[in-house]
């Protein structure tokens, strides 16, 4: 299932302000209004808090009459900083180990300390209120565009090898505090980019969560995958969910 973790992992990055090469060398200019809705996506979408270093837990899985369970930890901003391990001499499936991947991946916050990254310039280009306006990212090399209605960020189009996708939010919870968004429920769709056939969908699903010391963390999550006549499901079922925080400088000197 690496479509979870490396195309939707797009939708977050954008709503970030993340920026290739390509965009940075892009001219900087653009519509106000545009950059304005796109900045306060980004400040509603739901992250954990700076201070959060590691999170862990336990996991079951299923999917079309298979199953397992085992466990994971992740330390935050570290490079190879996941582990998981199945229970016994069992194997986690590849798009198993993805999908949790990516849930971590798309809560973790900027490191501490770190600038905040150059958002790329953009247009309105098609105004919406039932949808909310598409704004389109210039000089993006893959031609990017997203929705925003009500600041959060409810879709993202983009072309990637010879493919084009829409990844369309239709749930969101709210963090505890209320001033973020965490988006529960959402589908990609994927079309050749060249004669617009549907190729593959696939509907992702978060099914209630944990709540410790006011960080969110689902409590199971649902993954449909649609192709031609094939359809799967892969459930994920969250447990014993710990998270670690920074220590303070100085801690134990």
């Amino acid at each position: 299932m690496k479509l979870h973790i490396g195309i939707v992992c797009v939708f977050f990055f954008v709503s970030t302000g993340l920026a290739s090469a390509d965009e940075k060398q892009a001219p900087r200019k653009g519509d106000p209004r545009a950059a304005a809705l796109l900045q306060q996506a980004a400040k509603t979408r739901y992250t954990w808090s700076p201070e959060i270093s590691a999170v862990s837990g336990k996991f079951t899985w299923e999917k079309d009459g298979s199953s397992g369970a085992g466990t994971f930890r992740s330390v935050l901003h570290k490079r190879d900083g996941l582990t998981i391990t199945a229970d016994g001499n069992a194997e986690i499936p590849a798009e198993v180990k993805d999908h949790i991947g990516s849930t971590i991946m798309h809560r973790v916050p900027p490191a501490p300390g770190a600038p905040e990254r150059p958002q790329p310039a953009s247009v309105i280009v098609v105004e919406d209120e039932s949808r909310g306006p598409l704004i389109l990212l210039l000089g993006d090399s893959m031609n990017s565009s997203q929705r925003v209605k009500d600041g959060m960020l409810v879709q993202v189009n983009r072309v990637m090898g010879g493919k084009r996708f829409t990844i369309d939010v239709t749930k969101f919870e709210k963090s505890p505090d209320g001033t973020r968004v965490y988006p529960s429920d959402f589908a990609v769709t994927w079309w050749d980019a060249a004669n617009g056939t549907k190729l593959e969908k696939q509907k992702y699903t978060t099914q209630g969560f944990h709540l410790l010391d006011n960080q969110m963390f689902p409590k199971a999550e649902r993954v449909v995958s649609e192709k031609g006549d094939n359809k799967t499901t892969l459930d994920i079922h969250y447990s014993d969910i710990k998270f670690e925080t920074l220590q303070p400088k100085g801690a134990g000197n």
